[in-house]
């Protein structure tokens, strides 16, 4: 039976949408784990639904997945994504490339940051409707232009590819595009799907692309179905959209392992470590009064302890001792066995997310912090040249949709920072230049630390020579800066 849902997602799609859901639910905080109670914090068997409710709110968060993320996601955009040459047409898109006001650096830094998270994520490259034929004038008279949208993983319910005369190429995308829309005073829930299709011909090629939109309606008896409201053909042939993958893509399928995944597990069982602990400090922290050879006292009469209070213990009876008060604080053993493991999983959490930062527990050699640092730059400079690699992708469809081939390169930041590696290069690049016995000159001591990023994007050789000179004493002239 053919299936007549446009909303029913694939088999890759539902294998990875759990995981989606616990990312988005990580980077919410405290609140939203709280909120999925048992999804992250198990309910103990003998316990009352108050005393878990009590349990969860108590519960600590520490968001180090939170922390290592944005430390990863920053690292190409200390430096702005920009274009390089390209048609003129390109460089009124620049500042506006969504249509929404953004810069194209903005929409690189989002995109960026949520293929991190999921692995992978969508550039959208579409066209203001004109009709077929409208001249180039004619567009521009009309205001129509090219734009991009970002289409979360979340929202792509399927996507189906084959490989054509040695090229991937897309053959079928669902989106899905719920939304809400305004009648009068009420809102009005809207599902809908979008599905762009190639079919195959049977030469092995693949028709041009075309669209279908389709809406959910109920029928008298409650019964939801789904209608076609509108399609056609995508005019450039091809489904305009563009994937960005940071994470590890399984053969022949499109699901893909995201690269902080063992990362996202760690926080999760860092919450619940941190949840046993607190329970474990709440019953072990404070002390117990023990009174042996005394009755309870009757009704909800209570005994008053603390300062200025007496307390009278009557002969046991014919037995000749008295009855005692005491207080017994429990043991903190094991509370403090927690403790070393809750310091010990967010030292490997660290360390595993490649924060910049010296372990708590003091034992990380600098060699392993060296190499730690070395992986995460090679990781992120990875994805920097994936995310470059996928916006000139877009630039291409782009330039499908405006006429023109003389597509722009793209500049993306990949050099983040120094390392232990690159302080000690800068170290033998300094003694090269040293007076005494020169083989390199100062500028390419100063394009090394620029490229490093020690000196910010704004500085200016020939500006900061004439200040040197400035600075210089005596009447002689000053050795050239600049070869």
């Amino acid at each position: 039976m053919t299936e007549s849902n446009p909303s029913k997602p694939s088999a890759d799609y539902t294998a990875q949408v759990a995981y989606w859901d616990m990312v988005a639910h990580i980077m919410g905080g405290a609140e939203t784990i709280r909120a999925n109670g048992t999804s992250y914090l198990a309910k103990f068997e003998s316990e009352t639904q108050k005393e878990y409710e009590t349990r969860l709110q108590a519960a600590p968060w520490t968001p180090l997945y939170a922390d290592s993320f944005r430390n990863l996601a920053s690292k190409p955009f200390s430096k702005e994504v920009a274009t390089v040459d390209g048609a003129e047409e390109f460089a009124p898109l620049i500042e506006n490339i969504d249509g929404s006001g953004n810069h194209l650096h903005i929409f690189a830094r989002d995109l960026f940051k949520a293929g991190i998270n999921h692995g992978i994520d969508w550039i959208w490259v579409g066209h203001t409707a004109v009709h077929e034929g409208t001249t180039n004038e004619g567009k521009k008279s009309l205001k129509a232009r090219a734009y991009w949208k970002r289409i979360p993983s979340r929202r792509v319910l399927a996507v189906y590819s084959d490989t054509v005369n040695g090229s991937e190429i897309l053959t079928h995308v669902r989106i899905e595009e719920n939304h809400t829309e305004r009648n009068g005073f009420a809102e009005v829930a809207v599902k809908q799907v979008r599905v762009l299709n190639r079919e195959k011909q049977d030469n092995g090629d693949y028709a041009p692309a075309t669209y279908e939109v389709f809406q959910a309606v109920k029928g008298d008896h409650g019964v939801e179905t789904w209608v076609s409201v509108g399609g056609g053909p995508v005019s450039i042939g091809i489904i305009p959209m563009v994937p960005f993958i940071t994470g590890e893509r399984s053969e022949g399928s499109w699901r893909v392992r995201p690269p902080l995944k063992d990362l996202a597990y760690m926080q999760i069982t860092l919450f619940q470590m941190e949840a046993n602990r607190a329970v474990v400090q709440a019953n072990t922290a404070f002390p117990i009064t023990v009174m042996q050879g005394v009755e309870k006292p009757a009704g909800d009469a209570k005994v008053t302890l603390g300062p200025r209070s007496v307390l009278w213990f009557p002969p046991i009876s014919d037995s000749g001792q008295y009855g005692d008060c005491h207080r017994e604080e429990p043991a903190g053993s094991s509370a403090q066995s927690l403790r070393e493991d809750v310091a010990e999983h967010k030292r490997e959490m660290r360390e595993a997310g490649m924060q910049p930062l010296v372990p708590t527990s003091g034992n990380l050699t600098a060699t392993a912090t060296a190499v730690s640092e070395a992986k995460a730059h090679s990781a992120v400079e990875a994805w920097a040249h994936g995310l470059k690699d996928a916006l000139e992708q877009a630039f291409v469809i782009t330039g499908l949709w405006l006429g023109v081939t003389d597509i722009p390169s793209v500049r993306v930041h990949t050099d983040f920072g120094l390392t232990g590696k690159d302080v000690e290069e800068l170290r033998v690049l300094l003694e090269m230049n040293n007076p005494d016995h020169k083989l390199i000159s100062d500028e390419a001591v100063i394009l090394e630390a620029r490229r490093r990023g020690l000196l910010g994007p704004e500085y200016d050789m020939d500006a900061d020579r004439k200040l040197i000179d400035t600075e210089m004493p005596g009447d002689s002239e000053p050795d050239a800066l600049i070869a």
